[in-house]
């Protein structure tokens, strides 16, 4: 009996974009091996990475990963949230230096104060990033430092532009944990609160900086307003809001961020 493998077909991409199904049979022909071994050949998710292995009659597919999923469903991009995608990516790519402000209130007076800063980074839109053996996620806008370093000093940069729905439960728990494992910084650049907390402005007298101005974000493991982490800050003046919050427990902590921040913002 023959030995069955994996991947029974692999969709060969050639460098003129089209693609051809070989199928494992196929590869029994010693013509079509040497043919498509060194062409790019993925599996029919079109998210692994297939390789052939020459073995005269029992050539055969195969891989050196394992297939994710999308940690979420495929979100809806409107021509707004894309418009706003791309005046994103190219306000970002376009400078040397972002600084990542936000404001609070001094004497009843707004003051735009700077959280961190980065400089000399690289920025791409609707990036794949896997992060275990079964989960990967889409980030609308990713960005690395230049130095290819990769800590936290320079960490690797999510931004999601949010349309109408902040990211379910299960999304934001990955994220989470993700920014308490590695050197990852995740803003929320929200559509309907523009320019009430997101905008960008262009720095003058900075030379090529630039600031964009971000409330909410992801870093350590918590959700930040500005400067303070949200189980840390004062939220008393909010006198309809008497359900003492568990912070130590996952939903409890998700809900608190429409709770406390969201509505609060929509009103």
């Amino acid at each position: 009996m023959k030995k069955r493998y994996k991947y029974d077909e692999g969709i060969v991409h050639l460098l003129d974009g089209s693609k051809i199904t070989i199928t494992s049979k196929d590869l029994e022909d010693e013509g079509i091996r040497v043919k498509y071994k060194s062409e790019k050949i993925l599996d029919s998710t079109g998210e692994i990475i297939l390789y052939i292995r020459s073995r005269g009659i029992s050539s055969h597919y195969y891989s050196r990963g394992s297939s994710r999923k999308n940690i979420r469903d495929v979100k809806y991009f409107n021509n707004k949230h894309k418009e706003k995608i791309d005046i994103l990516f190219k306000f970002l790519n376009a400078r040397d230096r972002v600084r990542i402000c936000s404001y609070y209130f001094e004497n009843g007076k707004p003051i735009l104060d700077t959280i961190f800063s980065f400089k000399d980074y690289y920025f791409s839109k609707e990036v794949k990033q896997s992060i275990n053996k079964k989960n990967y996620f889409v980030a609308d806008i990713f960005g690395i430092s230049k130095s290819l370093n990769y800590t936290h000093k320079e960490p690797n940069i999510v931004i999601e532009t949010v349309d109408t729905h902040f990211p379910d439960f299960k999304t934001f728990n990955y994220f989470r944990n993700l920014t308490r494992e590695m050197p990852l910084i995740i803003l929320f650049y929200y559509l309907e609160f523009e320019p009430k907390i997101n905008c960008m402005y262009n720095n003058q007298g900075e030379s090529n900086n630039g600031k964009l101005r971000i409330s909410h974000y992801i870093q350590d493991g918590s959700f930040w307003v500005g400067d303070e982490r949200i189980e840390e800050k004062d939220y008393s003046f909010i006198k309809t809001y008497k359900t003492e919050i568990d912070f130590n427990n996952d939903e409890n902590y998700y809900d608190a961020i429409d709770e406390l921040e969201l509505k609060r913002l929509r009103k």
